[in-house]
This record gives structure tokens, sequence and C-alpha cells, in this order.
């Protein structure tokens, strides 16, 4: 219980990263505040869980991570320095050449990947600092270091995503506030389906002949899991990763460096 009395908020909630994420914070003795679009009856059972388990505090908002009005709305209920921790999870995959790419598309992936987080950033980091105490984490991704074809928008706002965290590590580094990205590769999640469907396209291959094809790719023969991501960020949290700042970690199976 290493972080017990701290307050996390962490967006994507309701996905499969994002909730394992809160469960280990939780589990760590965090109460967790949980921020995702979708209706809190859907997140209901995951909630009653992660409560039942780690016996702390959580607190659901519903939120449009793409409208920064909803976003301050969500502070309107909080305190912004009841936020120690702050875990930037949601994410948008879009896929598409960038001829293709239409500006809407293009605006909610920034919006999402990169704009939010920004906006989240500023609304805790100022009291961080003054109370000498803060851990920020964006989940960014192996293809913020490395690009492939036809996700030009998701890899630009992840890429994105790693210098404004490493600006950010800079303006608080004396502050006792840290700020890290994490860089996963594949995870195997919902997540990934449109990007394995379109890989599927363009092989000839079935989905599952396509998927194991990617896990092979990787160095280990394995793709990432969300407790690997979320031990992560737990030891972000920690006494050992305070002297961490400013940096993009991959969780990749070696695939930045194959």
């Amino acid at each position: 219980m290493e972080l017990q009395g701290r307050t996390a908020l962490v967006t994507g909630f309701a996905g499969a990263i994002g909730s394992v994420i809160a469960k280990s914070l939780a589990n760590a003795g965090c109460d967790v505040i949980g921020v995702d679009k979708v209706k809190h009856d859907i997140v209901r059972m995951s909630i009653d869980e992660i409560k039942a388990e780690s016996k702390r505090d959580l607190k659901y908002f519903q939120c449009d991570l793409l409208n920064k009005e909803d976003i301050r709305k969500v502070f309107q209920d909080l305190k912004s320095g009841d936020v120690d921790i702050l875990v930037n999870a949601a994410g948008r995959l879009s896929i598409n050449r960038v001829e293709d790419l239409s500006d809407d598309v293009w605006d909610e992936d920034i919006g999402v990947n990169l704009t939010a987080p920004f906006v989240l950033i500023k609304l805790v980091i100022g009291l961080m600092k003054e109370k000498g105490w803060g851990r920020i984490i964006n989940i960014s991704s192996s293809l913020g270091i490395k690009a492939t074809g036809s996700i030009s928008s998701y890899i630009a706002s992840k890429t994105g995503l790693i210098g404004l965290t490493r600006a950010v590590a800079v303006e608080c580094a004396d502050k006792g506030v840290t700020c890290n990205a994490i860089c996963p590769t594949v995870v195997d999640t919902p997540f990934i389906t449109s990007f394995m469907e379109h890989q599927q396209t363009a092989t000839g291959k079935s989905y599952e002949e396509t998927k194991e094809a990617t896990r092979q790719s990787h160095p280990t023969k394995q793709f990432t899991t969300p407790e690997q991501i979320a031990d992560l960020v737990v030891f972000l949290c920690s006494p050992a990763g305070q002297n961490m700042t400013g940096t993009a970690i991959p969780i990749d199976g070696g695939i930045t460096i194959a």
C-alpha cells in the first residue's frame, strides 16, 4: 500500500487498459477518480469490483474529452488539489492514408490523444507544485517512437504526447512532480481490432493469422498486457520512481529496437 492516501485520476476508465490501471492504483492504496465518455451504468460492475477488492473510494465522471468545457466541469465537483496522480490513458486510433484522412478525424485523434492530456495537466499541475508532490503519466505508444503507414493522426498525437511529457517534466523537475510517458506496443485488447482488420485486408490472411504474425514480429514473441502497463504506472508513482522524469519508456517486446 505504497500510495495510501493519494488520489489518482485515470482517463479512459472504461477501456481495458484504463480500468486495469485504476484497479492497480486502488490496490496500491489510492482513491480513484475514473473519467470516460460512457455512462455510469456501463462501468458500474468495474467500479463495484475495484471498490470491493481495494476498499478504496472510487468516483466516476462521464466526460467527453473532446470538449474542453466538459473536462473542466469534472473539476467543478473536485478540487484540483485533490489529484495527486494523473494518468492520461484514453486514446483514439483511426486508420487511413494521409490523403484520405478527414480534417474532422484528425482533429478528434489529436483532441483525445494530445489536447485532452494538456488540458488535464494544466488543471492539476499548479497545485501539485504547491504541494511538492505529483505524478503525471501519459500513455503514449511505441508508435510515438517509430512509425508505420496509414495511422498518421495517431502517430502524430502520440509523438506529440512524448514531447509534452518532456516539456512538463522540465518545468516541474525541482517541485517534486514527475511526468513520464509509457509507450506500449500492441496490447491485446478490443482497441486493436480495427488495426488488425486493416492489416488483414492488406495481407489477405485471416484475422487470427494476422494477429499471430504481428505477435511474432516482436522479438519477445509476446504482446504487452494491460497488467504490465498498470504495474509500471504504480512503479512510477512509488518511491522507486521519484527520480525518473521526462522519460518515454517502451514496454514493447523489443520492437522499437528490432
